[in-house]
């Protein structure tokens, strides 16, 4: 389509002979006109004697090849290669051969990564058409957010941790490990090593490890005492030096209802 490869001859017979040839519009003096575009043209016999005969020629041409109906499927998941895309054409003469910017030769081509193909449609007459497709991938997912809470005493069950996920297809869910909960946060952990794995809606997957921690026992095995000295007296003492925990330590003794070390 557009093109002026069209060409139209005539072999005239009859008359005086010697004949001569007017084209019109294009101007062309011989029997044939080559280099036409699609139109009408006629073409004027003259003979020796001067008479004359037209002919009429509708040069056609065909429709332009159309690559309008295509389609893609992005890639899924960051750094994948699960994209698509394909092109169906109209037009032109038919027949029609593909080539990929990637080397391919088929109307649809699979395994794409991320970036931008062109397709070439030639038709049975060697006219061609290009198609662009620029094929996408969503951002990685980031678990780079978090936060966890330790265990805040030994051998105790309250520590927790917690992922905001970002990027991918969003719709996250959540799978931890060894725990088993389904949500953003996981609760009532003791200490140990804790995986979560983030499913976007793609089915795409990012994974964050946690390791709550606890603090040592208590100790109270560094202490003291001194009895009372005389029967019925009261000049007794106790003190205690504690270690391990999280230190600050505060001090209740029972019955005598002292809060000091000693």
């Amino acid at each position: 389509n557009g093109g002026s490869n069209g060409s139209a001859s005539v072999t005239p017979s009859g008359g005086a002979g010697g004949y001569t040839y007017s084209w019109s519009p294009s101007g062309g003096t011989a029997a044939t006109a080559t280099g036409l575009s699609a139109g009408t043209y006629t073409v004027t016999v003259t003979d020796a004697n001067g008479c004359t005969a037209t002919r009429n020629f509708t040069i056609t041409q065909p429709t332009a090849i159309s690559t309008a109906t295509a389609a893609q499927t992005n890639v899924s998941c960051n750094g994948g290669s699960n994209g698509s895309a394909s092109v169906t054409p109209s037009g032109g003469a038919g027949g029609y051969t593909y080539l990929w910017s990637n080397g391919a030769t088929t109307a649809t081509v699979t395994g794409l990564s991320a970036g931008t193909y062109t397709v070439t449609v030639t038709d049975a007459n060697g006219c061609t058409a290009t198609r662009n497709f620029t094929i996408t991938q969503p951002t990685v997912i980031s678990t780079a957010t978090a936060a966890q809470t330790n265990v805040s005493c030994n051998g105790g069950s309250n520590g927790s941790a917690s992922v905001t996920p970002s990027g991918g297809a969003g719709g996250y869910t959540y799978s931890w490990s060894p725990s088993g909960g389904t949500a953003a946060t996981a609760t009532g952990l003791s200490a140990g090593a804790y995986t979560v794995t983030v499913t976007d809606a793609n089915g795409c997957t990012a994974t964050r490890n946690f390791t709550i921690t606890q603090p040592t026992t208590i100790s109270t095995a560094t202490a003291a005492q001194t009895n009372v000295s005389c029967n019925g007296g009261s000049n007794g003492s106790a003190s205690v030096t504690p270690s391990g925990g999280a230190g600050g330590y505060t001090y209740s003794w029972s019955p005598s209802g002292g809060t000091a070390a000693t």
